[in-house]
C-alpha cells in the first residue's frame, strides 16, 4: 500500500473490534482525516503516541476505507491535560470545534498551528485553562470570519464608547446602551470586559498573558465568545457543556 507522512494530532478515538482504534486526526499536510490504528489497545509501546490530544509524527498507509497507522513517533506528552479535568474539558472543546468546522482532507496550516499552540499552553501550568480557552475561542472566531464587532454597534453602527454594553451573538458584537436595551438574548459586558475583548481581537497575546483576569471578568468574556461561536456554528457543543460543568 502507498504510504505518506503526517504531523498529526489525535482529536478523537473510538475503540473498534477487540484491539483496534479508529482515530480522527488533524494533520498539517492533509487536514482532518480518519485512520485505523491496528492493535493500538494491546501495543504498550505506542499507546501514549495515540492518546487524545497527543501530537505525533506518523507514517500512514492508504487503505480501501480507512488509512492505516503504520508507524508513529510521539512528539511531547499531554500529562497535565489528561491529569486535570478542566484542562481536559478545554482540550475536548478545541477538538470538537476543529472537527465541526474543518472539512476532511482540507489542510489549513493556521488552524493546525493554533491547535498546537493551544494544546501546548493547556499542557503548561503558567496560565489558567479558562484564560487559554478564551484566547483560543477569539482566534478560531477570527479564522472563521466571525470575530465579534467591538468598535461600532452592530445594530446602529455608531462608535461604541468605552463603557459597559450588551453582547449580542445574533448581531455579532457589543451593542450600545440604547440598542442593548431591546436585546433579550445576549449577555452583559462591563467596560473592563470590553477592553479585554478588544485586546484579544487585536491579537496582543503578550499583553493578554500579563493580565490577571477576575472570575467575574472571565465569566463575561466566556459568555460572549461561547455565545458567538455556538450561534455561528448553529449547534450546541457537548464539550462546552462539559467545560461549563468544571467551572
Amino acid at each position: 500500500m502507498p504510504t505518506y507522512e503526517a504531523d498529526a494530532i489525535v482529536l478523537h478515538r473510538l475503540d473498534y473490534g477487540e484491539a483496534d482504534r479508529i482515530l480522527t486526526l488533524l494533520t498539517r499536510e492533509h487536514g482532518k482525516l480518519a485512520a485505523i490504528a491496528k492493535g493500538a489497545r494491546k501495543g504498550k509501546a505506542r499507546t501514549g503516541a495515540l492518546d487524545l490530544f497527543t501530537r505525533s509524527h506518523m507514517m500512514l498507509a492508504k487503505g480501501h476505507n480507512l488509512d492505516v497507522v503504520a508507524e508513529v513517533q510521539r512528539r511531547g506528552d499531554v500529562r497535565h491535560i489528561s491529569g486535570d479535568l478542566q484542562r481536559t474539558a478545554s482540550a475536548c472543546l478545541v477538538a470538537e470545534v476543529v472537527d465541526k468546522v474543518l472539512e476532511d482532507r482540507h489542510p489549513v496550516s493556521d488552524l493546525f498551528d493554533l491547535v498546537v499552540v493551544t494544546l501546548d499552553r493547556l499542557n503548561g501550568l503558567s496560565r489558567s485553562p479558562r484564560a487559554e480557552t478564551a484566547w483560543f475561542l477569539m482566534r478560531i472566531l477570527d479564522l472563521l470570519g466571525y470575530q465579534p464587532q467591538l468598535l461600532d454597534c452592530p445594530s446602529c453602527s455608531r462608535p461604541l464608547p468605552e463603557a459597559a454594553g450588551w453582547f449580542s451573538p445574533l448581531l455579532g458584537g457589543v451593542l450600545c446602551a440604547t440598542c442593548g436595551a431591546h436585546d433579550q438574548a445576549g449577555s452583559p459586558v462591563s467596560v473592563n470586559s470590553l477592553k479585554v475583548l478588544r485586546l484579544m481581537a487585536a491579537g496582543d497575546g503578550e499583553v493578554y498573558d500579563r493580565l490577571r483576569l477576575s472570575e467575574a471578568l472571565l465569566h463575561e468574556v466566556e459568555a460572549a465568545l461561547e455565545g458567538q461561536l455556538e450561534y455561528h456554528l448553529d449547534r450546541r457543543l457537548k464539550s462546552l457543556d462539559f467545560l461549563r460543568s468544571t467551572r
